[in-house]
């Protein structure tokens, strides 16, 4: 039978009860501003009861807590991630793709349009005046403010590149740090449940760092034993899971493109390797480009498309080349590339400097050609699809202009004209990064032709026309050279309200499903306001029941001698 002072034992389980649940209030209210926290509750059941077959059959003994739970929501975190996967990538997409625009802004900036027509302008005035060295000048200057501005344009594109592929690296550091902590902490939860306490805060710290992980990399998780079929699906999207493995232990582990970045203890980590310079993906490609891979030696699928985050935004940037890309081959004065054995234009690049010489004497010269083959790059309209669009019109022009001029008389030695169009670099290979003006024809602009036959006299301007008719001529790609700079303006203004429209949809998004998890898992001050009144009258109860059961227990003494 229940003891002489078994109430006082149900009293004091009451008190502690209270306490639990007060000091469990007291935490929530305290943390109310802390990133991540979730909300705890002290969850409590009726002690087991004693058997008094005799008299009662059954006698209560007053309450017990058995645990302090978090009101995590599995469901709202898997959502929430999932949205700020494709807000890490449309923020970082967005932040690039302004850049860009800003470049070719022709509304506020001296674009390219306005120097197009300043240079059709002075042409213009060249036919009025074929002999005036003031009207020479002026074409030549405008000429040279063309290759300045696409100079500046390359240049740029160049800087976004190199910014693009400094992200690739901070992020996949990231990643690598995140999967430290995220090591770190399954150790120290596993340590404390092992022997029976509650981690709750340490896993609101993993469960913020999968959170942030999220941003650069999709995740998604599920709980349970992963399967073969899971293990395909984590090829598709990188995979969170947890496991119970006894003893108060779980098993938590982070998958990335079907490999493991955490398996509970340990982890992998993902390595940068310096793209070689013979190796680019794109011939407009900056030196030190990052590829990735894993540190157990396989490989990093960059281009897949389920990736996703900002990760997936930068590689996007830097390499997207619209899934064809450029090779830097070797032509013949006739057009026609070098090939190799399978058909496929010979890459520069991938050939000694031995051979190039050789290619060089038998009369073939560095040329740029844009191969509708797919290198595993990105399908993303990136920074090397807008050098490529740059660099097809520099070519053109470039060969149209000199085509044009390279029949005209020097009037002065009554030779032909060098090329108006060259390479700084002195070589064949014109690009926007590297064209000038021809420092002869700079030196003396006498040297610039206006007719092709002298013997007509200086009203002779049939070069002159033919330069004028250049600007209204379909010369590339169905069009006119204005035309073609105009479309790539538009696929910049398409793409860059593409990009505002889905980053705004996902940061609503997630917002909603922030606030729908937090409905569940965060701290309501009004909410803990009446948990702390309630759990104290509940305390201040306990305390009367052991006042009362005390008087009880005085008057026996007293009284019975029990």
């Amino acid at each position: 039978m229940a003891n002489t002072f078994f109430g006082l034992t149900i009293g004091s389980s009451g008190l502690f009860a209270s306490n639990a649940a007060i000091n469990t209030t007291a935490h929530n209210i305290s943390n109310i501003n802390t990133k991540g926290y979730t909300k705890q509750v002290s969850n409590q059941q009726a002690a087991e009861s004693i058997r008094v077959y005799q008299s009662y059959g059954t006698v209560g003994t007053g309450t017990a807590v058995i645990s302090i739970d978090q009101l995590r929501s599995s469901y709202y975190d898997t959502k929430y991630r999932h949205a700020n996967t494709n807000c890490g990538q449309y923020n970082s997409l967005q932040n690039y793709t302004t850049l860009v625009e800003d470049y070719l802004d022709e509304f506020n900036l001296n674009g390219f349009t306005k120097e197009y027509q300043n240079l059709f302008s002075a042409i213009n005035d060249l036919q009025r005046d074929p002999t005036s060295a003031v009207g020479r000048n002026q074409f030549l200057n405008y000429a040279q403010s063309i290759c300045d501005y696409f100079n500046t344009l390359s240049t740029n594109f160049s800087i976004v590149q190199r910014q693009a592929n400094d992200e690739v690296k901070t992020t996949v550091n990231s990643i690598n740090t995140i999967s430290e902590q995220i090591v770190s902490l399954n150790k120290q939860i596993n340590v404390i449940e092992i022997n029976g306490g509650h981690a709750n805060d340490l896993r609101d710290q993993r469960a913020l760092l999968v959170d942030e992980l999220s941003g650069y990399i999709n995740n998604c998780e599920f709980n349970g034993k992963i399967h073969l079929k899971d293990m395909f699906k984590a090829t598709i999207n990188p995979t969170v899971s947890e496991k119970e493995i006894g003893n108060g232990a779980t098993e938590f582990k982070v998958y990335v493109n079907g490999q493991e970045l955490v398996d509970m203890y340990n982890c992998n980590k993902l390595l940068l390797e310096t793209r070689e310079t013979g190796k680019r993906r794109n011939a407009s490609d900056l030196d030190g480009l990052y590829d990735i891979t894993w540190n157990n030696g396989l490989g990093f699928n960059m281009y897949s498309s389920s990736l996703t985050g900002s990760l997936k935004a930068a590689i996007d940037v830097r390499d997207g080349c619209n899934e064809a890309y450029e090779v830097l081959g070797m032509a013949d004065k006739d057009g026609n590339y070098l090939k190799d054995a399978d058909g496929k234009i010979i890459n520069v690049q991938d050939i000694t400097e031995a051979e190039y010489n050789g290619y060089v004497a038998a009369g073939y010269s560095k040329k740029m050609v844009t191969v509708g083959e797919t290198r595993f790059n990105s399908s993303y309209k990136g920074i090397p699809y807008y050098q490529e669009e740059i660099n097809k019109f520099i070519q053109k022009i470039s060969d149209v202009f000199n085509e044009t001029i390279s029949g005209g008389i020097k009037r002065v030695t009554d030779k032909p004209v060098e090329d108006l169009f060259v390479s700084r670099y002195g070589d064949s290979y014109i690009t926007a990064g590297n064209v000038t003006i021809n420092q002869e024809i700079l030196n003396d602009v006498s040297n610039l032709p206006y007719s092709y036959d002298s013997t007509k006299g200086s009203a002779n301007v049939d070069m002159v026309e033919e330069l004028l008719a250049i600007k209204n001529k379909i010369v590339i790609n169905n069009g006119t050279f204005e035309s073609f700079l105009n479309s790539i303006v538009s696929v910049c203004s398409i793409d860059a309200g593409r990009v505002k429209t889905f980053q705004a949809t996902y940061s609503n998004i997630k917002e909603t499903i922030d606030n729908q998890r937090m409905s569940v898992s965060g701290v309501d001050e009004d909410e803990e306001g009446i948990d702390l009144v309630k759990f104290k009258n509940a305390y201040n109860l306990s305390s009367k029941v052991i006042s009362v059961m005390q008087e009880i227990y005085d008057k026996l003494i007293e009284q019975t001698g029990v």
